[in-house]
């Protein structure tokens, strides 16, 4: 019998982005997103940012050195819970010439269904910014709601 192993999770403590520049970079999350800069580690060129309880680290890449192609980075994007008004958060992007890549749209995350937008950051980087609920009416069917408050069945283990 296998026993489980011994840690729980709290969640995640911190993302490490590679970034080609770091002023764009540094923008970006500061100016347009509102993290804080934490501390910087200089021997490293690594830059860590307050976002609520977790950190998104940014090192910057050494000279010479390019980011991979962003099918071959192995992360498809990084999601960060945030507080605010989804058209609010649009306006601000687009304010500051960040257009949204893709949403608003309902999507399923660690806290459930909300509303989420892709953005992407100077290098690429695909961020996901939602919020824990739906921030717009979603017009549904009786059957498709009541579907959507359970689990399907689990398969038979084979």
């Amino acid at each position: 019998m296998a026993t489980r192993p011994p840690l729980r999770y709290h969640g995640l403590d911190h993302v490490v982005l590679k970034v080609t520049a770091i002023e764009p970079s540094l923008r970006f999350y500061t100016d347009v997103l509102g993290m804080k800069l934490e501390r910087i580690i200089d021997d490293f060129d690594i830059y860590q940012l307050r976002c609520g309880r977790s950190l998104i680290d940014l090192q910057v890449l050494p000279a010479g050195q390019a980011l991979a192609a962003k099918a071959a980075r192995g992360v498809e994007h990084v999601c960060v819970l945030v507080d605010g008004d989804m058209c609010a958060i649009v306006d601000h992007l687009a304010a500051h010439a960040v257009p949204v890549d893709a949403g608003p749209m309902e999507r399923y995350g660690a806290t459930g269904f909300g509303t989420s937008i892709y953005v992407l950051d100077p290098d690429g980087h695909t961020i996901e910014l939602k919020v824990d609920h739906a921030d717009f009416a979603v017009r549904t069917t009786g059957g498709a709601a009541m579907d959507g408050l359970s689990r399907p069945p689990p398969k038979a283990r084979e």
